[in-house]
């Protein structure tokens, strides 16, 4: 990681953003859909679409920060993906709304 810091929710906002320019709109519709379940509660279904890992790391990138999955494990201060994560799955991957769910 840079020495800038990254908010979760402004990283919430360009993984979503990210996300729904990959998805087709019925794609998102469908991780959406499937979220909603308890079979995924701990899990999004972003991943059965798309390598969602790979849109975080480029909404890192954008917010000017890195991530290096060799260095050692950022912590969530410093790098808050899993609060990001979490913020955009409950906004349903809508950049617009990812504010409502902070």
């Amino acid at each position: 990681m840079t020495d800038t810091t990254i908010e979760a929710v402004d990283l919430a906002r360009e993984f979503s953003r990210i996300l729904s320019e990959w998805c087709q709109p019925e794609e998102l519709a469908e991780i959406r859909r499937h979220n909603l379940t308890p079979e995924y509660s701990g899990c999004c279904a972003s991943h059965d679409f798309y390598d969602a890992n790979q849109a975080m790391i480029d909404a890192i990138a954008a917010l000017g920060g890195e991530f290096d999955p060799d260095a050692d494990v950022p912590t969530e201060t410093d790098l808050p993906i899993d609060a990001a994560w979490a913020v955009a799955k409950r906004a349903g991957f809508d950049a617009a709304q990812v504010d409502r769910f902070v």
